[in-house]
């Protein structure tokens, strides 16, 4: 195996289970304990788990892109001060854009950018900050979850508080209908409303698995009716 060769060398090793990102973050941040520790990566899930976990106290603590410019430079977050600045409660926000967005493990909703919902709650946004705050406590109800799709979604197609999915995908359609030249793609809409509250739900669980706290979720209450107990598994319906 490759891990044997490499602790034969003196290398460190660990072998995810799971989620390798929160592996790979919470091993960088113990070690900001001892030393000046840089995670090398691409990857936005690293970024935004690094200001999660970080614990400001430790040495300093830096996020390098692996990727170089054409004049040889590249990025360098100062994780620490970056946390210093955003603040605690909004790093733990910050879960819930990436995953709502789109991330790894989640889907991205057509039209909605991810740059622009992060500028929105950094400025305090009172919805979206609302709507992201129950995402971070754990063993919340389908209810409370769904309950929020209709805010975020209003927000982000520029709908009113009080509009449904189904309102607010005739309102957009019928507009666009009347100013388009040609055939409206079901993705220019915004999600059905059952589409919308399951990916709600994975992101919730995306959420909790960053946290490490999925491992007391109930799989058959989080699959309301989509799921059953099989022989030995779980069953779509």
């Amino acid at each position: 195996m490759i891990s044997d060769e490499l602790r034969e060398r003196d290398c460190t090793v660990i072998n995810a289970l799971g989620d390798a990102d929160v592996d790979i973050v919470k091993t960088a941040v113990e070690a900001s304990c001892l030393h000046t520790t840089t995670l090398i990566g691409e990857d936005t899930d690293l970024l935004v788990l690094l200001l999660y976990y970080a614990q400001g106290d430790t040495m300093a603590l830096y996020f390098k892109s692996d990727r170089t410019k054409p004049d040889g430079s590249f990025k360098v977050y100062d994780i620490n001060r970056l946390k210093d600045i955003l603040e605690h409660d909004l790093c733990s926000q910050l879960l819930f854009i990436h995953a709502m967005t789109g991330c790894d493990t989640t889907f991205r909703i057509f039209g909605v950018c991810k740059n622009c919902a992060f500028q929105k709650l950094v400025k305090g946004n009172p919805v979206l900050q609302s709507c992201a705050n129950p995402f971070a406590i754990p063993n919340q109800t389908t209810h409370i979850i769904e309950d929020l799709v209709c805010q975020v979604m209003s927000f982000l197609f520029g709908g009113k508080h009080a509009d449904s999915l189904v309102t607010m995908r005739y309102n957009i359609f019928s507009k666009k209908v009347v100013s388009s030249f040609s055939f409206v793609t079901p993705e220019r809409l915004p999600p059905t409303e059952s589409a919308a509250k399951l990916h709600f739900r994975r992101v919730y669980y995306q959420i909790m698995v960053w946290m490490g706290m999925e491992e007391d979720m109930d799989a058959i209450n989080w699959g309301g009716s989509y799921w059953i107990i099989g022989s030995s598994h779980l069953c779509q319906e």
